[in-house]
């Protein structure tokens, strides 16, 4: 089902005003996807350079929650929303600060390629490099079909992200058998296998995020707060009223 709150108002400039907020948000989380692809890109790579590249562009997703900050308040402050406008303008300010910490986690994992890079580390080994593929795989769809979601307001977008939270569980989970069986082997290499376990811990987070921004689309389209329900029984309720 998908709905366009930013349509219809009797003053234009307030629809552009809307559609424009939405649209800086939605530039954002490109960016924060862009930027996960290339920080594991970096670390499956060994490339230091993209790596740090990644670090420095962090701060550019952080100047971007700032100026959408600005924008929230400047909306609420001009327009006094109600009804759905509220709730789109309050759930855009909350998927704002997903992003960003989306962001910062997608700088954690180019920290950790640096770091392996600086310790000439024998690993990832292959195993653990197909599980980061697999992570980044997972958790940049979600995040990505989160997006097109918040986009459209698409509900049934945003429970396919929920729906997606189990893969990315699971791959975290057998990459963390792997690494253990690592450790077991040669326990010299905990510190690095630690650094691993942040970046792996930092794509399921990015993961977690995407839900997030899931949640908000569902309080837009129907002023419903599904924050700490258990999404399986969420996705059961919300499916069975479509029918």
């Amino acid at each position: 089902m998908t709905i366009d709150p930013t349509e219809g108002h009797t003053v234009r400039a307030y629809d552009r005003e809307l559609t424009q907020l939405r649209g800086f948000v939605l530039e954002m989380g490109e960016r924060v996807i862009e930027q996960t692809r290339s920080a594991v890109d970096a670390l499956i790579e060994g490339d230091a350079e993209t790596a740090r590249r990644v670090v420095s562009q962090e701060r550019k997703i952080d100047y971007m929650e700032l100026d959408a900050d600005d924008e929230v308040f400047n909306l609420i402050a001009k327009r006094a929303p109600t009804a759905i406008d509220l709730r789109l303008i309050l759930a855009l300010s909350k998927v704002i600060g997903d992003l960003e910490r989306a962001g910062d986690k997608a700088a954690r994992v180019a920290a950790c390629a640096i770091e392996l890079q600086t310790r000439g580390s024998r690993l990832p080994e292959v195993k653990i490099l197909h599980h980061f593929r697999q992570m980044a795989e997972l958790a940049c769809r979600m995040l990505s079909n989160s997006l097109d979601a918040l986009a459209r307001t698409d509900v049934d977008l945003a429970l396919d992200v929920f729906a997606e939270d189990r893969g990315l569980e699971m791959e975290f989970d057998a990459a963390m058998r792997h690494l253990i069986t690592f450790v077991f082997e040669d326990a010299s290499l905990v510190g690095q296998v630690i650094e691993l376990v942040f970046g792996l811990k930092s794509l399921e987070r990015i993961g977690n995020h995407a839900g997030n921004i899931a949640e908000q689309v569902i309080y837009i389209a129907k002023g419903q707060d599904v924050r700490y329900q258990n999404r399986e029984n969420l996705i059961a309720a919300l499916s069975q009223r479509r029918r």
